[in-house]
């Protein structure tokens, strides 16, 4: 008897997907989540390109498949993580959201950058502010929107220098460009930005501006898992990220021009205690 040609390639096709699958069950894996997710103006295949030589390095170091999906809409992303949700045991992200993993969905850091983050205060060089001693209630403050990184460490620390803005002396930008902005068209008399965001625009116009005061700093971007992963597939990863800081290799030299951050050290959940009680503090002055 004579079968169809087509049904002999489907029959062998359909076998051939289902072994694959069967080996792909059989291979350990862990999935990755990387956020930001789409960055402003990025595709979700570029953040793909950007991030995957990292899922790639991992895995050949550790013996397993990592496998790598941005996270789009990280709010919701966290609420089912806190819920229980273990589709992620990997992730790769900045401090806030490390922190909130970290203390309430059972994550455990790996590694996090060596360099911290940091904000600092300007004014225009002809203020009379020269640092935060000079600060009063009126002073007028231009920030980063509310529950961003940089605000949560500006009002940390003004709240560690008991200086109290007064109703609407504290504005807020979604952009650099506004702070700069409200700086220069002094809507505001100091404004809150990166350090190194500040540095730049200092550069570029040293007359004009100056840094008058530096706030609390926080731990930079993390490697994270949680905590079903085993200890030793822990250590391991922690080996392989640290492998990055000297690895010569040219995987490694893709994986650090992608991800862009300064090298790695080992991480440990003392980096992110401080963070969170700045961000339960803040969120509770929110009234959130």
């Amino acid at each position: 008897m004579k079968f169809p040609v087509n049904l002999i390639r489907n029959g062998a096709l359909a076998l051939t997907l289902v072994a694959a699958a069967e080996v792909c069950a059989q291979t350990p894996r862990l999935t990755m989540g990387v956020y930001p997710g789409v960055e402003s103006g990025q595709e979700s295949f570029e953040v793909m390109d950007r991030y995957l030589p990292l899922a790639r390095y991992l895995s050949s170091k550790i013996g397993m498949q990592v496998l790598l999906v941005p996270v789009r809409v990280p709010g919701a992303a966290m609420r089912n993580m806190i819920q229980g949700d273990t589709s992620y045991q990997l992730f790769f992200g900045p401090p806030i959201f490390a922190s909130q993993a970290i203390h309430k969905a059972g994550f455990v850091p790996i590694v996090v950058e060596e360099e911290r983050i940091r904000g600092v205060f300007v004014a225009k060089q002809a203020s009379k502010l020269e640092s935060l001693k000079d600060f009063t209630p009126a002073t007028t403050i231009v920030m980063p929107s509310p529950g961003l990184l940089l605000t949560i460490l500006a009002n940390e620390t003004l709240a560690q220098q008991n200086i109290a803005p007064a109703a609407g002396k504290r504005t807020y930008s979604d952009t650099a460009e506004g702070i700069v902005l409200a700086l220069n068209n002094d809507i505001a008399e100091v404004a809150v930005m990166r350090d190194r965001t500040a540095q730049k625009l200092i550069a570029s116009q040293p007359p004009r501006f100056k840094i008058v005061g530096l706030t609390a700093d926080a731990p930079g971007f993390g490697l994270i898992a949680h905590k079903a992963v085993s200890a030793d597939v822990r250590a391991k990863l922690r080996r392989a990220a640290l492998a990055l800081n000297s690895d010569s290799s040219a995987l490694a030299v893709e994986v650090r021009a992608g991800l862009r951050t300064s090298p790695f050290v080992a991480g440990s959940s003392d980096d992110f205690a401080a963070l969170q009680r700045m961000m339960d503090a803040a969120a509770l002055a929110r009234g959130k």
